[in-house]
């Protein structure tokens, strides 16, 4: 029996490391090698500013939902809350950090509902995902050397920074080139694991 439960095992490995690897061929070149620049208030129709105003007015709980604030840490969680309907923000965004020593500057994709603190801004676009999220976010928190206690990031400054990203034949920003470059590097990184969990098994 166990003989058995090995070779399925081997066959599901197997499976999906075929999978992972075909994901890999997709040749990224093809769709484009443009950059263009992009006001931040241009790619974020809607930017909004977080609605809490502090922990001292929200209960915390373990499981509740996640409270942002102004830390490079965590991908921007301080803590979990009891949920506040009148505080609660959508996610799939991006929240940008724009005070806080240490962490202004800095920015998070988030998937998920959340409550933030007045210290962020957070920006929404109908292209987005958690692909292409993460790929402006590597991008934008380049920016974060030019603030400090001195030039705060104020909103009217966030929503003139100015983003270098790629673009498609028309000019926009190219969502599906920025989609598919986080997913094969997440496919990569998902085969190594398998190949070398399959190595170790023919061993």
């Amino acid at each position: 029996m166990s003989a058995f439960m090995r070779d399925v095992e081997k066959d599901i490995l197997g499976t999906t490391l075929r999978t992972f690897e075909n994901r890999l061929n997709v040749n990224e070149s093809k769709m484009g090698g443009r950059w263009k620049n992009y006001i931040l208030r241009d790619l974020f129709p809607i930017l909004v500013a977080g609605k809490s105003k502090g922990l001292n007015h929200i209960e915390k709980s373990d499981s509740g939902i996640s409270y942002l604030g102004a830390t490079n840490q965590n991908n921007g969680v301080l803590c979990f809350v009891e949920p506040n309907a009148n505080a609660i923000q959508k996610g799939n965004c991006i929240a940008f950090v724009r005070n806080g020593e240490g962490s202004m500057g800095y920015s998070v994709y988030k998937a998920e509902n959340f409550i933030a603190t007045s210290d962020m801004t957070l920006g929404y676009n109908q292209y987005l995902n958690k692909y292409n999220g993460t790929f402006i976010t590597t991008i934008a928190d380049r920016i974060r050397g030019k603030y400090n206690f001195g030039y705060k990031r104020s909103a009217g400054r966030l929503a003139k920074e100015v983003l270098t990203l790629p673009a498609d034949n028309n000019g926009n920003p190219n969502w599906e080139y920025m989609e598919q470059y986080m997913r094969n590097i997440e496919s990569k990184q998902i085969y190594a694991y398998l190949k070398c969990i399959t190595t170790k098994r023919e061993r």
